[in-house]
């Protein structure tokens, strides 16, 4: 009969720490969704950018690519000034990694608003991310919001999701 913890003293091959540290990967680029979407929803717009890189690039509506970070956090200031609530849900994380350094993720999101006038509305969607590992940790290099649908709002103004037609 062998001994169960007679593993616990064998060193790990490469491919052990490879699957290790990919799931570490995965892990603090979770982490860091969860990061944007608490500072979007507690209004730190200048906390909410650490997440991205400085030369990021970001689309939230069609044609339209923010770029930088502090061009990103000045529209994130004037767009979360219009709520006075907001509540964003990431789930579904789908994390594939090009390298040692650089990954592609999806999210769904779901995305609550209550505006000053009280209205509110709600988003139904998708980010779709590009990261890389950088000296402070996982940071997006880019971001595209893609819209499912809207309650509350004109969601023809959003950027499609993509779904293929039955």
């Amino acid at each position: 009969m062998s001994d169960p913890l007679s593993s616990a003293s064998t060193p790990m091959s490469s491919g052990d720490q490879f699957s290790l540290q990919r799931l570490a990967d995965r892990a603090q680029i979770a982490s860091v969704m969860a990061v944007y979407t608490r500072c979007a929803d507690l209004n730190l717009p200048d906390e909410q950018v650490m997440v991205f890189v400085e030369d990021c690039r970001v689309s939230y509506h069609p044609g339209t690519v923010i770029e930088g970070r502090a061009t990103l956090a000045a529209m994130l200031g004037e767009s979360l000034a219009r709520f006075v609530r907001t509540s964003h849900h990431v789930s579904n994380i789908e994390i594939d990694f090009d390298g040692p350094d650089s990954a592609s993720a999806q999210s769904a999101v779901i995305a609550w608003h209550r505006r000053v006038d009280g209205t509110e509305w709600t988003l139904y969607g998708r980010y779709v991310d590009r990261w890389v590992r950088t000296t402070e940790g996982w940071r997006m290099s880019d971001r595209e919001l893609r819209a499912a649908g809207a309650v509350g709002r004109d969601d023809s103004v959003l950027p499609p999701l993509g779904r293929v037609a039955s």
